[in-house]
């Protein structure tokens, strides 16, 4: 499933195991869940649905402010972060974040 989602080995487990995990977090301070970017392809976001779909679930059961936090080099940080800023706003133009009570945010690393 493109950059966005890493299998590790766990198959068709990957949404369970990640909602166990974070419905673990008790922490009264948290707020944020970061999503870091390496890749130099962000085109393909806006058709990660069950990246989506796993991030409605998560914020089911904790609400967050969902950041992208992109480390790429100097030398493609802005390419990068044009695209992106355009990746996003077409998942927020499709629905796929309507979940949230705010607009995801891009921060360089």
């Amino acid at each position: 499933m493109g950059d966005w989602v890493t299998d590790f080995g766990l198959g068709d487990h990957r949404h369970t195991i990640v909602m166990e995990v974070y419905s673990t977090i008790t922490s009264p301070v948290f707020s944020e869940l970061v999503v870091v970017h390496t890749g130099t392809t962000v085109a393909s976001l806006p058709q990660e649905v069950a990246f989506f779909d796993a991030l409605r679930a998560m914020d089911v059961i904790r609400p967050f402010k969902l950041v992208f936090l992109l480390e790429v080099t100097d030398a493609y940080q802005g390419k990068a972060g044009r695209e992106l800023a355009e990746a996003l706003d077409s998942a927020v133009a499709s629905g796929l974040l309507d979940f949230l009570d705010s607009p995801p945010t891009i921060r360089r690393a």
